[in-house]
């Protein structure tokens, strides 16, 4: 693994996220692996070349999980597993990632949502390791260059969704998904 790689590991490890490295051919088994283990029944996926070249959609379908491309043409109510499954795994493909924070950028655009990593139980999230960068000012930087398109919405996400609001207990998925499983691709 690359310094980068081997700190955005350790951050991940500090934020109550899981991660696991994997080659192009083998991360989208490795996403449909994790999510099998962790009872998933259906997958909203960013639609992402990166999704159909790692061969998730097919490897999802292999273990039994329900598949559909953001967007999807469900409520709200079912999205957010209120009505038909509950264990439902948003999939994103974060534009760039933030090694000393195990912090994840998402933009949003017209098949990368804004909800896919909030509005479900879980979120597994598709990192090119070229997309790790050291700080969180030279994401900033890039996402935000001269030049560039800017997105209708950017979101940093560092773990699964915690609070502490209610007599400072932290409590997990408060606000998003409860769990975090990034596959770093090499």
């Amino acid at each position: 693994m690359s310094a980068l790689a081997d700190q955005m590991a350790a951050s991940l490890g500090r934020r109550k996220a899981t991660w696991e490295m994997a080659d192009p051919d083998g991360a989208g088994r490795a996403g449909a692996r994790w999510m099998a283990d962790a009872g998933v029944v259906r997958a909203v996926l960013a639609d992402d070349p990166l999704v159909e070249r790692v061969g998730l959609a097919a490897a999802l379908r292999a273990v039994g999980i329900d598949v559909l491309w953001w967007p999807v043409a469900l409520g709200r109510r079912e999205i957010l597993g209120l009505e038909g499954p509950g264990d439902v795994c948003g999939v994103t493909v974060p534009a760039l990632a933030v090694a000393e924070r195990g912090t994840l950028v998402l933009e949003a655009s017209p098949g990368h949502g804004r909800g896919i990593d909030v509005t479900s139980r879980h979120h597994v999230a598709l990192l090119p390791a070229d997309r790790i960068v050291g700080t969180l000012g030279e994401a900033l930087a890039r996402t935000y260059a001269a030049g560039r398109p800017t997105p209708s919405a950017v979101s940093l996400v560092s773990g699964p969704s915690r609070s502490s609001d209610i007599e400072k207990i932290s409590t997990l998925g408060a606000h998003g998904s409860l769990t975090e499983h990034v596959v770093i691709i090499r």
